[in-house]
């Protein structure tokens, strides 16, 4: 049977009569104003929070799933990226000797024009010098 608000009344008034108007109201203040199965007890509140703990639980698995495939992508990226760096290294050494034998090569010509530039300018002397 449901209590409504005027039943509630009701029973204050009589409570009064009988017990006092303070004593009354203590003890209809110690009554719910709902029915007593819609009041929550502590095992009510202990499944709840057991069924939010493990659905929480179950979406923090998801979540740390979820990061270990990111770890696992970033791992993979930075193999590649080492991979590609590693290959970038061998090419430049590659060309890096290439490159040091056509400085050689530069180098040799450049020595052989210089001697034939100064030859040329001491033959001159000396021939300027001898007549």
């Amino acid at each position: 049977m449901l209590v409504d608000e005027a039943r509630r009344l009701a029973l204050l008034s009589r409570l009064s009569e009988v017990l006092g108007e303070e004593e009354a109201r203590t003890l209809i203040e110690c009554l719910p104003p709902v029915r007593w199965e819609h009041l929550a007890t502590k095992d009510d509140v202990k499944a709840s929070e057991v069924r939010i703990r493990t659905e929480m639980n179950g979406k923090f698995a998801l979540v740390d799933a979820e990061f270990a495939r990111v770890h696992t992508r970033i791992d993979g990226l930075e193999h590649k990226m080492e991979a590609g760096f590693q290959s970038l290294r061998g090419e430049f050494v590659e060309h890096r000797g290439e490159m040091a034998l056509q400085m050689a090569k530069l180098t040799r010509t450049m020595v052989f024009i210089m001697s034939g530039f100064m030859l040329t300018i001491w033959g001159t002397m000396l021939g300027i010098g001898l007549t």
